[in-house]
Formats: C-alpha cells, structure tokens, sequence
C-alpha cells in the first residue's frame, strides 16, 4: 500500500511541485485568521509598523491578486516554451530533466499560492471593521518580496537553461559521476558459478509496464532461509510485458534431489513474492543512472543530426563528451554488478553489455550521418577512442562494431580526401589492436 502511494506520488510530482506551496499559503491563511478574527488581541504584542488599516490592505491584496495572476499565466507560458524548445531541440527526454533541475514548477507554485492568499484574503477582510488595523496585508507585502526574489531566480535558471552547451556539459558532468560509481560497483562485482547441484526458477512478471525499480531489500528478505543467487536480467526503463522474464533464480542445496523438492514445495509462493519486488509502472522512472544519462547525451546529438535542425556542431560535441566516458566504463570488462549480498544469497543485477551499449548509442548516430565529412569522422575518432580506454575483454566487441560503421560510413563517400582521414583513424585503431595482442603474448 505504500508503495503504491509513492508510486502515485511519483507519477504526479509535477503537480506535486506546483502545489506544495498551497500549503505555505494555507499557513498564512490561519495565522491571519487567528490575529485578525479569532483572537484580535494578539495583536496588541506585534509592533504597529506590521499592522496596515483595511482600507490600505484591500487595495493593496486588491491589485496583487491581479499581478500574481498575471506572473502566473507569463511563467507558465514561459516553462511550456523552453519545454517545447527542449523536446524540439534537444531530447524530449530532457524536458522532465529541466524541470527537475531548475525546480521551475516550484518557483510557478509560489506565484500560484500569492494569487490564492491574495484572493482569499479579500473575502476574510469584508466583514473586519474599516478602522481596524490588520496583519493580513502586511503579510501581503512580505511575500510579494518573496515572490520577486522567486520571480529573479525562475528567470535566471531559464536563460541559463536555453543555451545548448551548458545542457550538454551538464549533463557529460552528471554523466561522469554517474559512471564512476557503476564502474566501482561493476569492479567489486564477482560471479563465481557454484559447484552445488542448482535448481532455476524462472521469475516472470505479473504485469504490463516499464521496469520502474527493484527493491533489494524486499529481495532479500523473500529469500531468507535458501541458498540461492538471483539474476535479473531485465533492465530498469525497458518495457516489460506480462509474463515475461524478469530474473532467474537459482536455489542451491545438497544435491539436485532436495534442491528441486525444496523449491517445488515453496515454488509459487517464491515466485509472487520475488516478482512483488519488481516496481512496474506505466511511465519510464526519470531517476538519474548511468545508462539514462549517456542516452540523453546520444538523443541530443541525434536530435540536431536530423534535417529539422542540422546542427553537426552540436553533434560533434556530444559525441566527444560520449567517446571517453563510454571508453573509461568499458576498462572494467564486467556487464552486472552485486546489487545486494547477505550470507548465502546474492543479488545480480545484469547490465547492458559493450556490444548493446555501443549499438544503442552509436547506431543511430551511423545512420543519421548521412554526408556529413565532420560527423562521421567524430563517430570514427569516438570509436577509436573508446577502443584504446577499453578493457582488453572489451576491445574486441568495440572492433566490430568499429568495422561495422566504417563499413557503413564510408558508403557516403567517393573523395580519397574524405576516406584518407578515414582510413588513417582505422589504421591508428588497427597500430592498438596489434599493440595490444603482442603485450598479451608477451
């Protein structure tokens, strides 16, 4: 049940966001209300400068209700502009990204709760005596100031957000980080197969939606009492039909006798509990990984290689951010990590190998190069690159798919003065390949 109602919350963050100062404005609501209706008495200890005579605060909330309004509908034409320029221009992946980073709909919400404390106001004001002296107003003013001060800050995260080369080296520097931490996972990972008889229960999901989260420690307790090792090869973000496989589970015993009676015994009750811990939803989860972030770096490049926008400029350089993170990844050989280990049972988490993580980042870019002399050249100095930071299990992966775009780029070109530059970077990948089977060797 909680689950669900986080999830729920998930799905609608964005009114989330919006409407979280609903509750500031409600707050100042009830202590206007206590000062000025219930108990006016309180107010003879507040000095007399944060008291305005109704009069002036009707006026006052009077012409604030209609410039809150007025911000309201500018900032919010402003943020589905900049999103409109985001999914055109850059990824629609990124939209979510932006008003996540620039917390915009925050800042919209804090014009949207000035309205309704404004609006509100003026009705709890009718029936207050005219010569009275009021907080309601002087409230009024502290937070049209703040409002201002939120109004600087939601125009400065937009302008700075609709330059094109500070979204890219934004996202390479979360990028980074990203990576860092899976390529410390992937190098304390181990997966030594047992020698014990196993038996493998295939765990299948019990509905339709997009892998959202695992949740570990739920994983972990449902296994409690077996030998066992669970491998899920399904990724976070992919599209999981129903009944398909999620994981396999692998319970190990004596000998291959009691591990079956073992698991046959509790084999259903093992299966939903272990799929119960597999989070389907009907929208991708936005939370930031690795893999998520280096798609968003290959969607803005291919997004400005198509004919709408024709940018090679900027493709060049996602291209440039891609090639040594993906290089620095590849060093570590390994394609899963241990997502959690307690006493006998272990938790895989299998990830993207190095031939499917070059074919979903660099196969649309191949194919979108079209005549372009500059971006094929990137792609092939990327690929070199990522060769030579690779790790040696990775390396032979990245030349076929060297090969395989250098087969397919070179099609597009006639000229010995394009395929010269071309034939020179795989010549220099080719020297490292050599380079790399002689120190084997020796």
């Amino acid at each position: 049940m909680i689950r669900k109602i986080q999830l729920w919350l998930i799905n609608r963050k964005n009114i989330v966001k919006m409407s979280k100062f609903s509750l500031l404005t409600i707050g100042l609501l009830v202590v206007t209300w206590l000062f000025d209706h219930r108990f006016p008495g309180l107010k003879a200890y507040l000095p007399a400068e944060l008291l305005l005579p109704v009069d002036v605060s009707l006026s006052f909330l009077s012409n604030l209700s209609g410039v809150f309004l007025t911000i309201s509908i500018f900032s919010l034409t402003t943020i589905i502009t900049v999103l409109n320029k985001y999914a055109s221009s850059v990824t629609p992946r990124m939209v979510q990204d932006f008003i996540d980073r620039t917390d915009v709909l925050s800042l919209h919400g804090i014009f949207v709760g000035g309205f309704f404390y404004s609006v509100i106001s003026l009705f709890m004001l009718q029936n207050v005596d005219s010569k009275a002296n009021v907080m309601t107003g002087s409230l009024g003013v502290v937070y049209s100031i703040l409002a201002m001060i939120g109004f600087v800050i939601f125009s400065q995260r937009i302008l700075e957000n609709l330059k094109i080369s500070i979204i890219i080296e934004n996202l390479s520097q979360d990028c980074a980080s990203l990576v860092n931490q899976q390529l410390n996972l992937r190098r304390q990972a181990s997966m030594e197969e047992s020698e014990d008889p196993a038996y493998q229960v295939p765990i299948l999901a019990q509905a339709t939606g997009y892998l959202f989260e695992i949740d570990y420690d739920r994983l972990a307790k449902a296994l409690q009492g077996y030998k066992a090792e669970l491998v899920i090869c399904q990724r976070v973000g992919e599209y999981v039909p129903v009944a398909a496989t999620l994981a396999t589970l692998k319970i190990y015993a004596a000998s291959g006798k009691e591990a079956e009676d073992l698991a046959q015994a509790d084999k259903a009750r093992i299966q939903a509990g272990i799929s119960a811990c597999f989070i389907l939803n009907m929208f991708k989860n936005n939370n930031r990984d690795y893999h998520h972030e280096i798609i968003k770096l290959a969607e803005i490049a291919a997004t400005n290689l198509s004919p709408g926008n024709s940018d090679a400029n900027t493709a060049i350089s996602c291209i440039q951010k891609l090639s040594p993170l993906l290089g620095k990844f590849f060093s570590s050989g390994k394609p899963y990590i241990v997502a959690k280990e307690e006493g006998d049972i272990k938790i895989i988490y299998q990830n993207y190998t190095v031939a499917e993580e070059l074919y979903l980042v660099f196969s649309p870019l191949v194919a979108l190069a079209g005549n372009d002399p500059l971006v094929a050249q990137a792609i092939l100095e990327g690929l070199n690159l990522i060769y030579m930071l690779a790790g040696v299990s990775a390396k032979s992966q990245v030349k076929v798919f060297f090969d395989a775009a250098y087969d397919q780029l070179t099609q597009n070109f006639q000229h010995t003065i394009h395929l010269s530059r071309f034939q020179r970077i795989k010549e220099n990948l080719e020297a490292g390949l050599n380079l790399a089977e002689t120190s084997a060797q020796t």
